[in-house]
């Protein structure tokens, strides 16, 4: 995920500053200077974000979090896209979200214990020095920490000035700079659009997201709120496995009279025996 992820980024603002247009690119794009230190910084408050081509709600902008995910056993780093206020200090109101913000798709957890906090960051060359709060890390043993650290240097690399990490916790590093980890896995599919809860008028609904899936196709699935299927669809994304690519579909509806909460479905299906091989919702509002 170089280049289309790190980004389901150049988003949001940062989307806009960089020129970019792909909706759902891999590395953020941002104004952020290259040395830059916060402290204290106080967790964003994330804003509803109505479904729109842009990233980017009034003063709001959307930055990918990478969670942990679990699907059929296997571990996965799942990125997330999320609104939080509009700051010059985007990489710390990132890392502020990972660690307190909540997973938007079921299955999805935070990398890091409950009262974690972001004491300070500075960017310098390159390298992001992170301080966190000594109970971040206190009780996960060195294997253990691998995906939480790495969640951490996925949520930071996706700004073109971060190369690698430091993780400090407690007043000590806990190892050397850390740069991505290729070999950790990435959610075959991410949902960048709609926003979760977001409120679907009509009878179209747009998926947007990215993917590393067999030949690029992504299956999509609209249920209503007692599991029935009343749209399904598929959309193809830039790249097939093992590339990873953008995709955006589109799912038709006849919507029911009165709003009601309805789940879309991006998944990927196995060429050999039609199983689902990996899937992912996010809640919707339909309705007229």
């Amino acid at each position: 995920m170089r280049r289309l992820t790190a980004g389901l980024a150049c988003f949001g603002l940062l989307w806009a500053l960089a020129g970019c247009a792909d909706p759902v690119p891999d590395r953020l794009s941002t104004g952020e200077p290259a040395a830059t230190t916060t402290t204290g910084a106080a967790r964003p408050q994330a804003a509803p974000v109505k479904q729109r081509d842009s990233h980017l709600s009034g003063r709001h902008l959307n930055l990918a979090v990478y969670y942990l995910r679990t699907f059929k056993g296997r571990p996965y780093l799942a990125p997330e896209w999320h609104p939080v206020p509009y700051t010059k200090a985007v990489a710390a109101a990132a890392v502020s979200e990972l660690l307190d913000g909540e997973p938007y798709c079921p299955g999805s957890r935070r990398p890091f214990p409950a009262g974690a906090r972001l004491r300070g960051l500075q960017i310098d060359q390159g390298t992001a020095t992170v301080e966190l709060s000594g109970t971040a890390l206190a009780a996960q043993p060195g294997p253990a920490r691998r995906w939480p650290l790495q969640a951490l240097v996925h949520t930071l690399t996706q700004f073109p000035t971060v190369q690698r990490v430091l993780v400090r916790s407690g007043g000590r590093a806990i190892s050397r700079p850390l740069a991505r980890d290729t070999t950790m896995r990435l959610a075959p599919i991410a949902l960048a659009e709609p926003a979760p809860g977001a409120l679907v008028k009509g009878d179209r609904l747009v998926v947007k997201g990215e993917a590393s899936v067999h030949e690029g196709t992504v299956g999509l699935r609209l249920r209503d709120d007692r599991g029935q299927v009343m749209a399904q669809g598929h959309a193809t994304a830039a790249k097939g496995a093992p590339g990873r690519g953008p995709f955006s579909g589109l799912l038709n509806f006849t919507p029911p009279a009165s709003p009601h909460s309805w789940t879309v479905e991006a998944f990927e299906v196995s060429d050999e025996d039609g199983t689902i091989v990996y899937s992912v919702q996010l809640p919707v509002w339909v309705g007229r």
